[in-house]
């Protein structure tokens, strides 16, 4: 048998005097965490769909044109520390990123001569949980360092 004996007021003592710590310079990577598990999931949605084929495409209209391939190459996420302890990622899409891909927009939400095929918004309600437990566990590891 093996008993575990934990003093509470030392762990609220470390958490109190570690707070600042946590809110400044753990939390972006928790922060992360989750926004990279979104990020990947959208670029792999965008794989699936094929927007990661390269080579000639007939549009509806009839017109062909050349796929370069590189639109999940322009997802991509990043966190934003605001002042004080308030933290945020976004994911997002850079044309410049993804070779000029400036119609993915029209991919994603279709237009007048096309359904869309979502690749992008997609990803969080598919991925959210994962993306919750991926942050919990980081947190976890951030308070475990504090602790020691």
């Amino acid at each position: 048998m093996l008993k575990i004996k934990v003093n509470s007021d030392e762990i609220v003592a470390a958490l109190e005097r570690d707070t600042k710590y946590l809110a400044e310079k753990e939390m972006r990577g928790v922060v992360a965490e989750a926004a990279n598990v979104i990020r990947d999931d959208a670029r792999q949605n965008a794989i699936e769909v094929g927007y990661s084929a390269k080579g000639p495409h007939r549009m509806p209209s009839g017109s062909i044109y050349w796929r370069k391939g590189q639109i999940p190459d322009g997802i991509y996420a990043f966190v934003e520390a605001n002042k004080g302890t308030l933290v945020s990622a976004k994911i997002a899409f850079d044309a410049k990123k993804a070779g000029g891909a400036w119609y993915a927009h029209i991919l994603e939400f279709g237009s007048r001569f096309m359904s869309p095929v979502p690749f992008f918004m997609r990803a969080l309600p598919e991925k959210q949980a994962d993306a919750i437990k991926a942050a919990q566990k980081r947190l976890s590891e951030a308070v475990g360092r504090m602790l020691k």
